[in-house]
């Protein structure tokens, strides 16, 4: 704010008419001990030299006339009663060289305003309020351009959604590993003790108790019902009938490791939408306060502009 406040007394200063700068500017001399001004950036209003009887206007010349305006052979050649200036890397030069007659050059002083002042010093006061009006809309623009980017959502939400979408990638790229079974542990699937094995062990059990020759070719339930033994065919239907249950029973626990792990995904998924309603929610926010600060800065640079063209006397 002390920045945007000594910037916009600044442009103020700037902007007055020229007969009305005089009043807010700093006089310097030059003498035989020091006979060139650092300019700084000043404005300069107006350069007189005195030659042993009264100050005389000094006119101002580009600086590549300089050598010329001391050369008394040129039609520019600076003299007592017509003295010259210019500026030359920084530095305003007066020619004759300033001695004991000294000369005086008048600047545009532009003050240091600090944010806790209640006044400005060499200001004009009826455009004090413009000063704060030209702070308000840079401090604004300030918190606008800040507004690109919100560490909550740029840094801390998006690697959230990212990293459960990779916890939901990793789960269900375990359906098609080829090192692991459709459901990330091989004993569900391809060994000796997963449940497909075992679901397919029963139903061959099944089917060899129904017409496999199992235990025998006259004790299977064909062999069985041919021979007219009711007794060996309820036993070897009751038999069936337990081990279509076991790969009922298999079926069902690998469905639900199955299922387990879909509901891995289906969580991981759930969490990285939220992270990603969060992220609409503070943009929509964001949004909002970016459309504020928007609207009330262009109000104030509305009224500063109005202001400053009062100033220039428009």
């Amino acid at each position: 704010l002390t920045q945007f406040l000594t910037d916009g007394a600044k442009e103020i200063l700037t902007a007055l008419p020229n007969d009305k700068k005089s009043m807010y500017a700093t006089s310097n001399t030059l003498n035989a001990g020091t006979t060139t001004l650092t300019v700084g950036g000043s404005e300069v209003l107006s350069v007189i030299r005195n030659n042993g009887t009264i100050n005389q206007p000094c006119r101002k010349i580009p600086v590549v006339l300089s050598g010329r305006a001391q050369d008394s052979a040129e039609m520019v050649y600076g003299t007592s009663t017509d003295p010259v200036w210019w500026v030359a890397v920084n530095a305003l030069n007066i020619f004759p060289t300033p001695d004991s007659n000294a000369a005086t050059v008048e600047t545009l002083a532009y003050p240091a305003v600090a944010y806790g002042d209640s006044s400005i010093t060499k200001f004009p006061d009826e455009a004090e309020y413009l000063v704060l009006l030209y702070a308000s809309v840079k401090a604004l623009q300030n918190v606008l351009g800040n507004m690109l980017t919100n560490t909550a959502i740029d840094t801390t939400a998006i690697a959230l959604v990212k990293a459960a979408v990779d916890q939901a990638e990793t789960a269900a790229d375990k359906f098609e590993s080829s090192t692991e079974s459709v459901f990330g542990d091989e004993d569900t699937f391809d060994t000796a003790a997963s449940q497909i094995t075992r679901v397919k062990g029963a139903l061959n059990n099944a089917e060899d108790v129904i017409n496999s020759n199992q235990p025998s070719a006259t004790t299977d339930a064909f062999g069985a019902q041919s021979n007219e033994d009711v007794e060996l065919v309820t036993s070897a239907l009751n038999i069936v009938q337990a081990e279509i249950q076991r790969a009922q029973a298999h079926l069902t626990e690998w469905t639900s490791i199955g299922d387990m792990r879909v509901k891995e995904v289906n969580a991981a998924l759930a969490e990285a939408n939220g992270y990603v309603s969060e992220i609409n929610t503070r943009m929509a926010r964001d949004k909002q306060k970016y459309d504020w600060y928007m609207a009330q800065q262009a109000k104030l640079q509305q009224d500063y502009d109005k202001g400053l063209q009062i100033v220039r006397g428009g």
